[in-house]
C-alpha cells in the first residue's frame, strides 16, 4: 500500500534554521498585542478566538490578524529534514503548516524543478494542494490542510474555522460534497462506496486517511486538532465494519523521557505543568491505540539528528 506522510511544525525546528522559526507560544505572544493572558490548559482554538475578539476591538489601528500571522511565518526556510522526507517513496504529503518550507526545499534541489498551486478554495482546505514538478511531470503533492500563507483567509486557527471544516470533511465522506472547477460541477461518492470498490476520486487529502499507510511526524496531535481526531475515530469505526486495512503510525518520544525531565525539574510551577503534560500525553497514547493507531516511540536521548534519522529510516523501510 502507498505511503503518506502527515507532518507538523516539528520539522521546522532544525538546528541550523530554528532561529528563523517561530513557536506557537511566540506567535501567540505577538498577536496578543499587549493583552496578555495565560494560555496554559486552554485549547489552542479557544486561545485564538479570545485573541481574535480583542484584535477586532482594535481593528481601526491594526492590520488584519491573519495578515499579521502571514508576516510572522513567511520567512520559514528550507532545511535538510525536508530533503530527507522528499527522498521517501511517497506521492502525498499532508501538512498542518501554513508555510512553504517543503516547497522551497524541493525547488532549491534543482533549478529545473517547479510547482503548480492547484487551490481554488477561498476559506476551507478540503482540496487545497500544490503539485511539485520535476522533468515536467508531477512527482509529489503537498496538501496544506489548515490553509496557506498565500491566502491568509484560509489559515485555520480558531474554533469557528475548525468546526466549519469538520462539516466539509463530513460532507466529503458522506458523499454530499460537491464543487465547481472550471465551470464544471464535480460530485463525490460516500467513503464506504469508495472503499468497497477500491475507486477514489483523489480530489481530497481526506481519502488518504483510509486508503494509504499514514505516517504522522513532527506533530503533537493536540486534542484541539478536532478535525484529525474526528477522522481517526471515523476510520476506527470503518475498521469495525471490515472496510479498511491501512495503517496509521504516530511517531513520538517515549513518555519515559518526559518522566526523566520531571524528575530533574527544580521549579515547582514548571514541574506541575510537566506532570499535567505527562498525564495528557498518556491519555493521548492510550486513545490512539484504541483507535488502531500504532504509537511508535523513538528516543531522542542521542540527540535530535539521530531521532529524526531513525524516524526517516523507519518510514523508508516500512511496508
Amino acid at each position: 500500500m502507498k505511503k503518506t506522510i502527515l507532518y507538523g511544525n516539528g520539522l521546522n525546528y532544525h538546528p541550523n534554521t530554528k532561529d528563523k522559526s517561530i513557536t506557537w507560544g511566540e506567535l501567540l505572544a505577538d498577536i496578543m498585542n499587549g493583552q496578555v493572558f495565560i494560555t496554559d490548559f486552554l485549547p489552542n482554538t479557544l486561545a485564538y478566538e479570545r485573541i481574535r475578539l480583542n484584535w477586532n476591538r482594535n481593528s481601526h489601528k491594526l492590520p488584519h490578524l491573519k495578515n499579521r500571522i502571514k508576516e510572522l511565518l513567511k520567512n520559514q526556510p528550507a532545511n535538510s529534514y525536508y530533503e530527507e522526507i522528499l527522498k521517501i517513496d511517497c506521492d502525498n504529503y499532508i501538512t498542518t503548516n501554513y508555510d512553504y518550507a517543503i516547497n522551497k526545499t524541493f525547488l532549491n534541489s534543482n533549478k529545473q524543478n517547479s510547482e503548480t498551486n492547484n487551490s481554488s478554495e477561498e476559506l476551507y482546505s478540503i482540496r487545497r494542494n500544490t503539485s511539485l514538478i520535476a522533468n515536467q511531470e508531477k512527482v509529489k503533492t503537498i496538501w496544506n490542510i489548515h490553509g496557506e500563507l498565500s491566502n491568509p483567509k484560509s489559515i485555520m486557527l480558531g474554533l469557528n474555522h475548525y468546526s466549519g471544516s469538520i462539516g466539509k470533511i463530513a460532507d466529503y465522506l458522506k458523499g454530499t460534497y460537491d464543487f465547481r472547477y472550471k465551470g464544471q460541477k464535480n460530485e463525490v461518492k460516500k467513503i464506504e462506496e469508495k472503499l468497497k470498490g477500491n475507486l477514489y476520486d483523489e480530489y481530497s487529502w481526506i481519502e488518504l486517511f483510509f486508503n494509504s499507510n499514514l505516517h504522522i511526524i513532527g506533530f503533537g496531535l493536540d486534542f484541539s486538532e478536532i478535525d484529525l481526531w474526528w477522522l481517526l475515530t471515523k476510520r476506527a469505526r470503518l475498521i469495525e465494519d471490515g472496510l479498511i486495512n491501512n495503517s496509521v503510525s504516530f511517531y513520538v518520544k517515549p513518555l519515559s523521557e518526559l518522566e526523566e525531565k520531571i524528575d530533574k525539574e527544580k521549579d515547582d510551577n514548571k514541574k506541575r505543568n510537566q506532570i499535567v503534560k505527562l498525564e495528557t500525553e498518556s491519555r493521548k497514547y492510550e486513545t490512539l491505540l484504541e483507535l488502531n493507531v500504532d504509537v511508535k516511540e523513538i528516543s531522542s536521548r542521542n540527540g535530535y539528528s539521530n531521532y529524526w534519522n531513525e524516524i526517516f529510516e523507519t518510514i523508508k523501510t516500512s511496508s
